[in-house]
């Protein structure tokens, strides 16, 4: 089945940018992954406002003047489009804003974009977190504090980052509105209390099903993969939010609300999907992710994106908790 993603665009080709001065406007469009591969690609049948997608390019750049802010760069993915129109994507966590035109860079690799490079996981500000302390909201973490994983092992952040997100942002780009899980939605009490978060952020699944689907009974699933389950839903009713990442020297999982929840991973596309200025710092931290062999290994199995769906339905058809 194919998955729809929303995002913003500009209408610019990084390749062969307008001339300096000229107005960009921003737009909201549908992106469609035909084969639900995980990507927004060519040769794929994947469309951007219901158009054919012929060539992919992430890693462009476009240079923006916006008033009040001056320049800011943006990293994103250029599409062609089979009509002949081209339209850029943030891939970086930025919110596209009505601007002049500075400048451009483009890449030259036609590359699919991973659609987890379009939206940020992380925590909704009033999220509480185990700590060896007790629990405590993710707002209130330091690097001094020593947060448990979900097996009970002591950690230490690296680095906690935080963005906020407001209504007009929310209204201008559907995807950046939270995922919310009720109390008890995901079985055996969990989690305990409401749980917000991002539509990419992953949450630990522990079933029979998964482990005669990939030998292994507990997988990570985002969010949004698991609203079509009752009680789990983008909620549109947020006025605004503000969202953390936790940063560990590996990828962990710990507990959410008494949930288990992944920390920030650092593989390339998350890395894009954060801001500039988080990117840097996590790169003085972890210098290695700069390297073009680095390979992160998640903290449980990563099932791929249609899998993901089966998994679910499966759950569903068998009336199965997913933490059982």
């Amino acid at each position: 089945m194919p998955t729809s993603y929303t995002d913003q665009f500009y209408e610019i080709d990084p390749f062969a940018p307008p001339p300096p001065g000229t107005t960009l406007n921003t737009f909201n469009f549908d992106l469609i992954d035909q084969n639900d591969d995980g990507t927004i690609g060519s040769g794929q049948g994947d469309t951007v406002n219901g158009i054919l997608v012929t060539a992919s390019f992430p890693g462009d750049t476009v240079t923006v003047n916006i008033p009040g802010s001056g320049d800011v760069t943006v990293v994103g993915s250029t599409f062609y489009l089979d009509n002949g129109q081209i339209f850029f994507t943030p891939t970086d966590g930025k919110i596209l804003q009505s601007g002049s035109f500075v400048s451009s860079t483009a890449v030259s690799g036609n590359t699919p974009t991973p659609v987890v490079a379009l939206s940020p996981p992380c925590f909704a500000a009033g999220t509480m977190i185990r700590t060896d302390g007790g629990e405590k909201a993710v707002e209130d973490l330091t690097p001094f504090d020593i947060v448990m994983s979900h097996d009970d092992r002591k950690l230490s952040p690296r680095l906690i980052l935080t963005r906020t997100v407001t209504e007009r942002e929310m209204a201008n780009n559907p995807k950046l509105r939270p995922v919310r899980i009720m109390a008890g939605a995901m079985g055996n009490g969990l989690p305990e209390r409401d749980l917000l978060v991002s539509r990419q952020h992953r949450v630990l699944l522990k079933s029979k099903i998964a482990r005669r689907m990939f030998g292994q009974e507990e997988v990570l699933i985002p969010a949004v993969k698991l609203t079509a389950l009752p009680g789990i839903f983008i909620d549109d009713t947020v006025p605004s939010v503000d969202y953390y990442h936790i940063l560990f020297d590996r990828h962990e999982v710990i507990v959410s609300e008494g949930a288990p929840t992944e920390s920030l991973f650092t593989g390339p596309e998350a890395l894009k999907a954060i801001t500039a200025e988080a990117r840097e710092e996590i790169i003085s931290l972890f210098p290695e992710v700069q390297d073009i062999d680095y390979q992160p290994e998640p903290a449980f199995y990563i099932p791929a994106n249609r899998d993901q769906k089966k998994l679910v339905a499966r759950h569903m058809k068998n009336e199965m908790a997913f933490l059982g």
